[in-house]
C-alpha cells in the first residue's frame, strides 16, 4: 500500500467521518508512521492533521488513528450449582510490561461496520467460549473514548449471561488460548467481580463492570 492510499482505509474514513459529524473540517492529512498487518492492512497511522473545529479554530495536529474496538463482559452462570464468574483472560502487555486481567476483546480492524461479529469473534479466539451475536447486549448506544486528545479508538462495550453446565463451566478455568497469528498467548480465568477489582489495572474493567452492572440493574426492574 503506498502512503497516498492509507486514506481509503475504513478505519481513516471512520474518523474523518467523525470530525466532519462534528462540524470539523480536514484541510489536510499527512502520514508520519503507517504500520501495516501482514496481509497489508492499516494497523495504526500516525498522522500530522490539519483540523479546524466549526469556529475556525485549529485543532491539535498530530492524531493517533487505530480505529475502534468491542469488548465483551461475559458472565457465566453454573446451571448445576448456581455460581456465577466473570470469563476474563490474562495476557502480558507491552505497555507496561505485567500480566493484565482483562476481559475478551479485539480491535475492529476493516469491520468497522460489524462490531458485532467481531466481539464475538475475539470471544471465541480469546477464551474458547462461542455465543451468537444474538447473545449480546450493547451496554451502551456507542463507542465510548478514552484518550481523544490524541487518539481516535473508541470502545464498544458488550455484555452476556451465558448458562453452562458444571462441566463446561469448570472448563475456562486455566485454559490457554489466543490468536497464534497475531501472536497472543493468553489465560482464561473465571472471576469475581470483586477478585478482578483487586487484582486489575485496566481501567478498561471497571468501566466494564460500572456498565454491566447498569444492565443488570436494568433488567431486574423490566
Amino acid at each position: 500500500m503506498l502512503p497516498s492510499d492509507f486514506r481509503s482505509e475504513p478505519k481513516v474514513l471512520q474518523w474523518e467521518k467523525a470530525l466532519r459529524d462534528a462540524g470539523c473540517t480536514i484541510n489536510g492529512l499527512t502520514p508520519i508512521s503507517l504500520l501495516h498487518s501482514k496481509n497489508g492492512e492499516l494497523l495504526f497511522a500516525l498522522c500530522e492533521a490539519n483540523v479546524t473545529d466549526p469556529q475556525k479554530k485549529k485543532l491539535p495536529k498530530y492524531i493517533f488513528i487505530r480505529g475502534h474496538a468491542a469488548i465483551v463482559v461475559a458472565l457465566l452462570r453454573n446451571k448445576d450449582t448456581g455460581v456465577e464468574r466473570y470469563l476474563m483472560i490474562r495476557q502480558r502487555r507491552i505497555g507496561n510490561g505485567t500480566l493484565n486481567l482483562e476481559f475478551p476483546a479485539g480491535m475492529l480492524d476493516r469491520e468497522i461496520n460489524n462490531v458485532e461479529a467481531v466481539a464475538v469473534k475475539e470471544l471465541l479466539e480469546e477464551t474458547g467460549l462461542s455465543i451468537t451475536t444474538e447473545a449480546l447486549r450493547p451496554l451502551h448506544k456507542g463507542p465510548l473514548y478514552s484518550s481523544p486528545g490524541a487518539c481516535d479508538e473508541g470502545i464498544f462495550y458488550f455484555g452476556c449471561i451465558v448458562p453452562l453446565s458444571n462441566e463446561e463451566f469448570s472448563s475456562f478455568e486455566g485454559r490457554k488460548a489466543g490468536s497464534k497469528s497475531d501472536g497472543e498467548s493468553t489465560a482464561v480465568c473465571l472471576c469475581t467481580q470483586q477478585e478482578a477489582e483487586e487484582e486489575t489495572t485496566s481501567l478498561q474493567v471497571r468501566l466494564g463492570f460500572y456498565l454491566f452492572n447498569e444492565y443488570l440493574r436494568n433488567i431486574r426492574r423490566a
